[in-house]
């Protein structure tokens, strides 16, 4: 159970509403209860990373590690219908939850050995250069920033104890 009330959506303005319309889930309905007014940039931030040049397989591996390492069921439970729908086996679902990479492609097993490190602190030394030469110069930042999004979405989530949805969400109108 939630921590803190979630918006009780039949008493939205018509601002709070439209939030809500691009990705109606509990997320949106807490970011929308105690953070109004960064709720869009929010979706934005998301909706920019989502249509980035990272790949969709790797920006969702990424995303599944990250929620792996935070603990973060309901990321999880939105993402994994997107990751498989993008062509992440179940057998690379395991291994990215057992941190394994071993079978994994050495682009993969590059992004996700620095995914740990930015998860685990907050300079990529160790792993930085493999990335680079695996990701180029844009798709790790972006994908820097994907790990960022998602560890602050994770905590959000776990700290305020927000409730699973029934279903996961649509992204087609963020």
């Amino acid at each position: 159970m939630a921590r803190i009330p979630l918006l009780d959506i039949a008493a939205t303005t018509e601002a709070e509403a439209r939030a809500y319309e691009r990705f109606p889930s509990n997320l949106v309905r807490g970011l929308l209860r105690t953070t109004p007014g960064i709720t869009n940039g929010y979706l934005e931030l998301g909706n920019g990373l989502a249509q980035s040049t990272l790949p969709s397989k790797l920006r969702e591996m990424t995303i599944l590690r990250v929620g792996h390492l935070s603990h973060s069921a309901y990321e999880r439970m939105q993402h994994i219908g997107i990751a498989k729908s993008v062509g992440v086996t179940d057998q690379e679902v395991a291994a990215i939850e057992r941190g394994d990479y071993s079978g994994l492609t050495h682009q993969e097993a590059a992004l996700l050995n620095f995914v740990d490190e930015v998860v685990a602190k907050p300079k990529a030394t160790c792993t930085f250069d493999a990335a680079l030469a695996a990701l180029g110069e844009q798709d790790l930042a972006t994908a820097t920033l994907l790990v960022g999004h998602y560890m602050m979405t994770a905590r959000f989530l776990e700290t305020l104890a927000i409730d699973l949805d029934e279903t996961a969400t649509s992204w087609n109108k963020i």
